[in-house]
């Protein structure tokens, strides 16, 4: 009886997984292998007598490239009862290349399907023939990516009798499934996860358990018997009976129980700015603001109420010396000489040395009426147009920087003449082809394309460009010159094509520290797939820019280890990210094991630091 029970209830299983399977959603996979026992039959399709079965095995790679469509690739061995060797078996190997076309979605527990392909089979070591397969067959879910399968399928070759009919049963098994990202957990967004949201589909408040709460008293608004007064949890949402004013605060508490008011003035509510008094004295010295010059410092009223240290009648606002008495006549200052030169201080440009009064007190050693402190050439009596130093033929520039000394020239000119050998217009001293004719705008050089850039600058002279691109056609005008530009009608820094935002760039810094994996394992942890999002969504927004991901480890364990762990860690990223729309062609990835640590790997600091996957986007 036991016996009878058990066989029912595998047989139930089998038709009905739901009843022991969990409802998980199916994984998404890009990848699948798959195992059959098979059945061969040689004789029937070659209209020989005698019908034979022989049997053989079967290991497929399944690449899919969408829910419907997928790619196989067949690797079988079987023994054989050829119509020309009915004695003995022949071992066949066949290898094929086969087209897929599924009739439902991989979450489904039936799922039928019709294939073709081409297949090449190796009779022993010397023959061979080329064979069309095709076929159908299903795959019935028993597990979240394990499935049962049968195909049924007609082989044509293209050598005589060897056309045949191959049965096959066996199991479909999903590689490395790639869960997808949680769906939301907050769907009225008020920042409470819907586990914990007494009210999912109403926004509220964190103190109402996500609830609405009007009146902001912590109870929500179905359990608040005054909704829009704020009240106490005892008194079902309503004030306290002796809270007149009904602030929140107890009457015995409150300074002000008949006016509503805060409970950082005990109850009371904020007061009212006082009036401003008519004729105040802030400082208090007799004088009043409205006439006080000093308003906020007590002083004599003889000076408008300024004080007075020094006491020598000048107000220290306006006293130069405040601290020593002095005269009204010098702002304060006693008459003081330090240098003796007799010029006072307070008007002696250069107080600490001997100087002339014509000079302002101060200094003039060769005597040629210019300061020492500006005369460029303080022992060589010299004229001020040349800064005090020597300027023999007068033209304002002195003779140690001018070229024609004797003759008189212009400034810009070194202090020579204006001389122009091509008759341009431009001073050879300017002119940066002084041999050959130009214009002011390319400084005196020939410019054929008249783009405004010299031909010996143009990288395109013969085509009319744009300064910022040095000469060379700039569609987008960004400075990079079209032939340069990866992206010729979008503005941008990076050759031709528009620098990540500051933003974008600082988020993917964050990612290499954000993406997190099991302990010892290359499978991403949940809390990474926002991250992985958003990586997604910044490649999206740049289509011209490329992907490198690296995988770094810290230095604990084998270093080959860490290696292979490094590099199937960038790897997982990589395949998440193609689930998310990035193509392969934009992306690269490789693993550097414990070769490049950020920091030292003798802390555990470091070591996490050194744990990481980093995101570079780069141009080609």
């Amino acid at each position: 009886m036991k016996k009878h029970l058990l066989s029912a209830a595998f047989l139930l299983c089998l038709l009905k997984p739901d009843l022991i399977l969990s409802q998980e959603e199916v994984p998404v996979s890009l990848n699948g292998i798959a195992a059959k026992f098979l059945f061969l039959d040689y004789n029937t399709p070659n209209s020989v007598d005698g019908f034979k079965v022989s049997n053989g095995l079967e290991i497929a790679y399944l690449r899919n490239l969408d829910d419907r469509i997928a790619f196989g690739v067949p690797l079988k061995i079987a023994l054989a009862n050829l119509p020309e060797q009915q004695k003995e078996k022949t071992t066949l190997v066949s290898l094929d290349l086969t087209g897929q076309f599924r009739f439902a979605k991989p979450e489904k527990k039936f799922i039928p399907y019709l294939f073709a392909g081409i297949g090449i089979v190796f009779e022993g070591v010397e023959e061979n023939n080329l064979q069309v397969p095709a076929g159908l067959g299903f795959y019935y879910r028993v597990g979240r990516s394990s499935y049962l399968t049968m195909q049924a399928e007609y082989r044509k070759s293209f050598e005589q009798e060897r056309d045949n009919i191959q049965l096959g049963l066996g199991w479909y098994f999903k590689l490395i499934p790639t869960p997808r990202p949680p769906g939301p957990i907050d769907a009225d967004g008020d920042g409470l996860p819907d586990a914990q949201d007494h009210c999912p589909d109403e926004a509220g408040t964190l103190a109402a358990n996500g609830c609405p709460d009007t009146d902001d008293d912590g109870i929500p608004n179905g359990e608040d018997d005054c909704p829009t007064i704020k009240g106490t949890p005892e008194n079902n949402g309503c004030p306290p009976a002796n809270d007149r004013d009904g602030d929140g605060i107890v009457d015995e508490k409150d300074e002000c129980p008949d006016v509503a008011g805060t409970a950082a003035l005990n109850g009371c509510p904020p007061k009212t700015p006082e009036k401003v008094i008519i004729n105040a004295d802030s400082d208090g010295d007799g004088v009043v603001d409205d006439k006080d010059e000093c308003p906020d410092t007590p002083g004599k009223i003889v000076l408008l109420g300024c004080p007075d240290r020094d006491g020598d009648g000048v107000a220290d606002k306006n006293d130069r010396c405040p601290d020593e008495p002095g005269l009204a006549t010098r702002n304060g200052c006693p008459p003081k000489d330090t240098d003796k030169d007799g010029v006072l201080d307070e008007d002696d440009k250069c107080p600490t040395l001997p100087g002339k009064l014509s000079l302002q007190g101060c200094p003039d050693d060769d005597g040629d009426g210019i300061t020492d402190d500006v005369d460029e050439c303080p022992n060589q009596v010299g004229v001020a147009s040349a800064k005090g130093c020597p300027d023999r033929d007068g033209d304002g520039v002195m003779d140690s920087k001018d070229k024609c000394p004797n003759e008189k020239g212009l400034a810009q000119n070194d202090g020579c003449p204006v001389f122009d050998a091509d008759n341009d217009g431009i001073p050879d001293k300017d002119d940066r082809c002084p041999n050959e004719k130009g214009g002011a705008d390319t400084n005196g050089c020939p410019d054929k394309d008249s783009d405004g850039v010299a031909d010996m600058d143009d990288l395109c002279p013969n085509e009319a460009g744009l300064k910022t691109a040095k000469g060379c056609p700039d569609e987008d005008g960004d400075g990079t010159p079209n032939h340069l530009d990866k992206c010729p009608g979008e503005k941008g820094t990076n050759q031709g094509c528009p620098d990540l935002e500051k933003e974008d760039k600082e988020f993917l810094v964050f990612a290499a520290k954000n993406v997190q994996f099991e302990t010892g394992k290359a499978t991403l942890k949940a809390q990474s797939y926002a991250t992985l999002e958003k990586v997604a969504e910044i490649l999206n927004r740049y289509p011209k820019y490329l992907l490198f991901i690296g995988g770094h480890t810290d230095d604990v364990g084998d270093a080959s280890a860490n290696q292979q762990l490094s590099e199937e860690r960038a790897r997982s990223c990589y395949e998440y990210l193609i689930s998310r729309s990035v193509s392969t062609q934009r992306m690269q990835f490789q693993g550097f094991g414990e070769s490049q640590p950020l920091k030292s790997n003798k802390t555990p600091e470091g070591r996490e630091a050194n744990r990481r996957v980093e995101f570079n986007v780069f141009l080609k």
